[in-house]
């Protein structure tokens, strides 16, 4: 007679009995059925990761004894997991949906590993099977580091011509990359193919391809449309490649809205920032650009551009034939020398006349909207008035704030120029979101003490001072001086508190930038004095 009988067997002389034979195991309340071994059928034998993503171990589990135990053992990738059936569900099941997720160490080394996969029945047979692991998935697209703008004007001349360069990574290999160009000049329903157009290129095998090629173009008014699209070794998959679109307009010489002063000597720091390089200048008449910069290294050389990202179609700077005047092509221009370190210089450019000047004045002599107030100190009044007998002082700082004055991350003031500030050690991920004012810390909350708004949210090239206007009070001096440099007659303080008259010269915007291109560690500069900010790789 074997135990499971005797257990049963006893259970009819009554309760009292019963109980005194619950030592029997549960685990001899079930039969063997057939005696097989269980049978697995994994969903995949090999599955693609890299270090830092999940795999999972996924599966048909059947045995008509009964599933016991599930192990799952890959000592490389130190996992070791037993799944319990019995345990987790009281009893042994004949069907289990193997689903089980791993995530794989960000330090993990290595390529190629198996997991080994042992199920036990209820009779202690066991069916092991192998899962290859390898880390050689990839699921970062590639992107563009460098590429035109989206729109790029080419000037009319007696052979002209546009530089298409463009630059694109991957964290693992660029396979190739297909650039088209058309004829959109008579409208984008009836494009027209451009001669040695389209084409693919095979990339070099490396994670980093660059492309540059001399484009000759009619020399007449026209529009091309020029498509470029990379792709990586997963090119199977929507998600892994890249297009830019770049509108070129051949066409004479226009008075641009827009015109960037640039400080870098090549397109990877060009584009390396969020925000902020090249320095977005003010348009201040036709064909007339000013811009206000800090100089902190002597030796420094700029250039304006057309267009943010490259330094061609458009580079306005001293004309190796003649530096007294402007050129306009990026391969026949010098670049204008800043030799005094530590001090402001105002820019002004003439791409019409093609004149230029630059005028330096010191850091002492600029001016903001905060220069006399305490950066860290206790310079703020909870509540406003009461500067002799009723004031209640905390500590005044800002920073970038994405939500309300509580969260504000603060800056650090600058020691050689009390006009900037930095926030470093910004930590920003591919795809991210970023949204954020520049504006002071508060106890109690919401405070327009002093803060700053963009002029565009997902474009931010000004950082314009939307805070109060200060009385005089113990602590600082007002900051009226600053209202009068910069509007002149043309504001009326009395009414700036007033958040319908301020919106007049200053729109509440906020930066608002939707999936970033790029992540890693950054640092942002603020300068209070030229109301501009960059938000660039931290090296």
């Amino acid at each position: 007679m074997n135990l499971i009988t005797s257990c049963r067997r006893v259970s009819f002389f009554g309760l009292p009995a019963l109980l005194a034979i619950t030592a029997c195991s549960n685990d001899n309340e079930w039969k063997d059925v057939d005696g097989a071994t269980p049978s697995l059928t994994l969903t995949t034998s090999h599955e693609r990761s890299e270090a830092g993503r999940s795999i999972k171990i996924a599966g048909k589990v059947t045995d008509n004894d009964g599933i016991a135990t599930i192990d799952l053992v890959c000592h490389d990738l130190s996992l070791n997991k037993r799944i319990d059936i019995i345990e987790i569900y009281g009893e042994p099941l004949k069907e289990y949906d193997l689903d089980y997720a791993f995530k794989i160490q960000e330090s993990q080394s290595g390529e190629d590993f198996n997991v080994e996969i042992t199920i036990t029945d209820i009779g202690g047979r066991k069916e092991k099977q192998n899962l290859r692991v390898t880390l050689d998935g990839d699921w970062t697209p590639p992107y563009f580091t460098t590429s035109p703008d989206s729109e790029v004007i080419v000037l009319i001349k007696e052979n002209t011509s546009f530089n298409l360069k463009f630059s694109v990574a991957d964290n693992r290999v660029v396979d190739y990359v297909d650039i088209d160009v058309v004829d959109i000049t008579d409208g984008t329903d009836a494009p027209k193919p451009v001669e040695g157009f389209p084409r693919r290129v095979e990339g070099n095998g490396t994670g980093k391809f660059d492309f540059s090629e001399r484009l000759s173009l009619p020399s007449k008014m026209a529009n091309l449309l020029a498509t470029v699209t990379a792709y990586d070794k997963e090119a199977n998959e929507a998600a892994h490649s890249a297009t830019f679109k770049s509108l070129v307009k051949v066409q004479e010489l226009q008075d641009m809205e827009k015109m960037w002063l640039c400080d870098v000597s090549n397109e990877d720091d060009l584009n390396s920032d969020i925000f902020g390089v090249p320095v977005l200048c003010d348009h201040v008449g036709p064909y007339k650009y000013e811009v206000r910069y800090y100089n902190e290294k002597a030796g420094t050389e700029v250039c304006l551009l057309g267009q943010k990202s490259s330094f061609g179609p458009l580079c306005f700077a001293p004309s190796k034939d003649n530096s007294a005047v402007l050129g306009d092509n990026p391969d026949e221009v010098k670049r204008i020398r800043l030799d005094q370190a530590n001090t402001y210089y105002l820019l002004s450019f003439d791409t019409f006349s093609g004149n230029y000047s630059t005028q330096s004045y010191s850091v002492e002599s600029a001016i903001d909207p905060v220069m006399h107030m305490h950066f860290g100190g206790d310079d703020l009044n909870t509540w406003w008035g009461g500067w002799d007998t009723d004031a209640w002082w905390q500590e005044y700082y800002f920073g970038p704030m994405s939500g309300g004055p509580d969260d504000v991350r603060k800056m650090a003031q600058d020691t050689k120029n009390p006009h900037i500030y930095i926030y470093e050690d910004w930590k920003i991920s591919q795809g991210d979101d970023l949204h954020f004012a520049i504006h002071n810390w508060h106890s109690h909350g919401w405070w327009n003490f002093v803060t700053w708004r963009v002029d565009d949210s997902s474009d931010p090239g000004k950082f314009m001072y939307y805070g109060n206007v200060h009385p005089d009070n113990p602590h600082y001096t007002g900051n009226a001086d600053y209202f009068q440099w910069k509007y002149g007659d043309a504001v009326d303080l009395d009414k700036w508190g007033d958040e319908a008259y301020r919106k007049q010269f200053v729109p509440d915007n906020w930066v608002d930038m939707k999936g970033l291109e790029r992540g890693g560690t950054f640092k942002l500069i603020f300068d209070a004095h030229t109301e501009r900010a960059r938000l660039i790789p931290q090296n």
